[in-house]
């Protein structure tokens, strides 16, 4: 992305000044041309400090639009893999700098770098494949202690990878995703398995499949555990259920979780931007 000229940060600076204009004509044509610049003008879009209720809401609402229109395209933007699915890390990263737009991702990668790292020693002098899963669920649970957040389910945090890592509790699917983060970093042969309402993980090797639930503690599952689950959370019981998702469909299913998020807990506000981004990520592949 190319610098503002100084000929441009004025004309933005001019067009600020012109937002609290009484015309309705004149803000729909400053809006237009503020939206032409997009993520560049956000740092020069601040309400002032003394701005009414009316003024701080046009500027809020150039800001969201900015905001929306630039985060779809980054969407559209995203790395694929060589199957043409979305990059899972980069994905999840980008979900997580909409809500904290200065997080330094730099700083995760290098402490999931280092996990893998970790791990993969932890492994190494091991080929009973069927205690490589009971090591790696140890690494997660017992020696960098993740765990499921039983306790504030909705809360915020809970749902974007950043802060999954920083305070190592998290949902289902978060929890999970840092289990697949780290694992395709030394190709573990770990899958996402997305049961309805309750995301869960897949073990693999040969012609055996181990389900197991990085959310109460890498418990293992059954097949009838994961039916039984299924069915107690109303849902009909398919054994499409136990086919591995897509990366794209962990991405969704992470912004809808959003949703749910922002229902409970009253930023509905927000929701419609989040649902924009399904529709941007679920039109392009």
């Amino acid at each position: 992305m190319k610098q503002l000229s100084e000929k441009e940060i004025s004309e933005i600076k001019s067009l600020v000044k012109l937002l609290d204009d009484d015309d309705l004509q004149v803000f729909d044509t400053v809006r237009e041309k503020l939206l032409s610049y997009g993520g560049q003008a956000l740092s020069y879009i601040v309400p002032p400090t003394a701005a009414t209720s009316g003024i701080a809401k046009r500027f809020n609402e150039i800001r969201d639009l900015i905001t929306r229109s630039v985060f779809k395209q980054e969407i559209r933007n995203l790395k694929r893999t060589q199957d043409g699915d979305y990059d899972l890390e980069e994905g999840v990263f980008l979900i997580a700098r909409h809500r904290y737009p200065s997080i330094d991702v730099q700083q995760y990668t290098e402490l999931l770098n280092s996990y893998a790292y970790e791990l993969k020693e932890k492994l190494s002098s091991i080929s009973d494949q069927s205690e490589i899963l009971h090591r790696i669920i140890d690494f997660f649970v017992k020696d960098k202690k993740f765990t499921g957040n039983l306790q504030d389910y909705y809360n915020e945090d809970n749902y974007y990878i950043n802060k999954v890592l920083e305070t190592r509790t998290g949902i289902p699917i978060t929890l999970s995703v840092v289990y697949l983060l780290v694992g395709r970093r030394i190709n573990l042969p770990i899958t996402g398995i997305g049961l309805p309402g309750h995301f869960s993980l897949q073990f693999s090797y040969g012609a055996t499949k181990i389900f197991f639930d990085p959310y109460n503690n890498g418990a293992i599952l059954s097949r009838a555990d994961c039916e039984e689950m299924v069915k107690g959370l109303g849902f009909t019981f398919t054994e499409d259920y136990l086919k591995p998702v897509s990366n794209k469909q962990i991405l969704e299913r992470m912004l809808r979780n959003i949703i749910l998020s922002l229902e409970k807990k009253g930023g509905k506000d927000k929701i419609e931007t989040i649902r924009q981004f399904i529709d941007t990520l679920n039109s392009d592949l």
